[in-house]
């Protein structure tokens, strides 16, 4: 054993190590650029926007359900593309704390769609045209289908995202259309 150490030691030396572990870090930046690059390519064949051609849509003065439809169409494209970004972490095989903080966003990120459409559809259910709820950094944003809401509405709407979410009354902005 101390006859290999001496023969094959000088090869094992830190710069040697260094270069190596560069190496393995180009390769794994190779392989999410094309599984990324995939992504892209088959959100394009489906006929959906590419992510970083989005620009920020405001919800004054847009044209009511074009708003939502558009607004969700993004939604659904950027969570679809962080989900294949935490996916090619998992699937390179990272290290264990890296591994565990993808697989932790990746089940916080499935956590906050479910809130949001869960509380999409109470909100929708109380009769209200349409709704669009994201949830942010402990933020909850709520744009509703409205030209107006009076106290009785806002207070409706805040006790479910105060329910299903958990969060406090000044994290949340409740905002209508016009």
């Amino acid at each position: 054993m101390k006859e290999l150490m001496k023969r094959y030691g000088k090869w094992l030396n830190k710069r040697v190590l260094t270069a190596v572990g560069l190496c393995l870090l180009l390769a794994a930046a190779v392989v999410t650029n094309i599984l990324v690059n995939r992504g892209r390519e088959n959100v394009q064949k489906t006929g959906a926007q590419d992510p970083s051609a989005v620009t920020q849509v405001s919800a004054q003065g847009t044209g009511g359900a074009d708003f939502f439809a558009s607004y969700r169409e993004e939604r659904d494209v950027t969570r679809t593309q962080e989900l294949a970004y935490l996916d090619a972490i998992v699937a390179q095989g990272a290290d264990t704390e890296t591994l565990s903080d993808a697989q932790k966003q990746k089940l916080e990120l499935v956590n906050a769609m479910e809130t949001e459409l869960t509380v999409e559809n109470l909100i929708r259910a109380k009769g209200f045209a349409d709704v669009i709820v994201s949830i942010h950094k402990g933020n909850v944003n709520v744009v509703v289908g409205a030209d107006a809401l009076n106290d009785e509405q806002v207070a409706q709407i805040l006790d479910i995202v105060l329910r299903e979410t958990g969060k406090s009354a000044e994290n949340v902005k409740i905002s209508t259309t016009l």
